[in-house]
């Protein structure tokens, strides 16, 4: 006999819209809204049981409380979240300058984090960043942990990913090939004559993915 499948989690149905809210989580949980809340905020009034549904519906829809709830009239945060790797080298400078200088134009402003690359702050920053509900939220790459993508889906903020090229995005896409350009680098050198060739790469899955089309 089989066992009755367990209620899916809310899913976002439009882009930018949708977002898994306290309601979605008390009615998986079996409580009332108010309830869900005291167990988030404080989970030492509510019974181990409830916390523990609570618990458990969170962590199946991916939600978030929202960091801005009762503090702001409007909707509209005018801000725009960005995660990069590093703001060190050069590399990212022009995307975050392009960002900065094109958001301001909007009446928007650039919230920015650096997950870095190796042991990525990714997840940790976008629980922080979707806590504060930016209008939108640009991200550098298309591997993210599972946790991450559930919440990012849950959310409902439109999500840019940049800087690489899948058929499965997010939402909206603007990147490029590292395969490609890794294929175009070794092309370019052997029309110019070159057979003895050695590499200098990153560590990171993007330049190990370059890498490997160069060889």
């Amino acid at each position: 006999m089989s066992q009755p499948s367990a209620a899916p989690a809310p899913r976002r149905t439009r882009r930018g819209s949708g977002a898994v809210t306290l309601h979605d989580v008390a009615k998986l949980a079996g409580v009332a809204p108010i309830t869900a809340s005291r167990a988030l905020s404080s989970p030492k009034q509510v019974s181990p049981e409830v916390l523990k549904r609570v618990t458990e519906a969170v962590a199946k829809t991916g939600y978030v409380r929202n960091g801005l709830a009762g503090s702001l009239a409007s909707t509209r945060s005018r801000l725009v979240a960005a995660v990069v790797p590093t703001i060190i080298g050069p590399v990212f400078q022009n995307s975050i300058e392009a960002l900065t200088t094109a958001l301001a134009e909007q009446g928007y402003q650039l919230m920015l984090g650096q997950s870095g690359y190796v042991n990525s702050r990714e997840d940790a920053l976008l629980e922080a960043i979707i806590g504060r509900r930016p209008d939108g939220i640009v991200l550098t790459g298309i591997m993210h942990s599972a946790e991450g993508r559930k919440r990012l889906m849950a959310a409902g903020i439109p999500v840019v990913e940049t800087w690489d090229l899948t058929p499965t995005p997010l939402d909206m896409l603007v990147g490029f090939s590292h395969a490609d350009v890794g294929t175009a680098v070794a092309k370019y050198l052997h029309r110019k004559g070159r057979r003895h060739l050695a590499v200098i790469a990153g560590d990171d899955e993007r330049a190990d993915r370059r890498l490997q089309a160069f060889e």
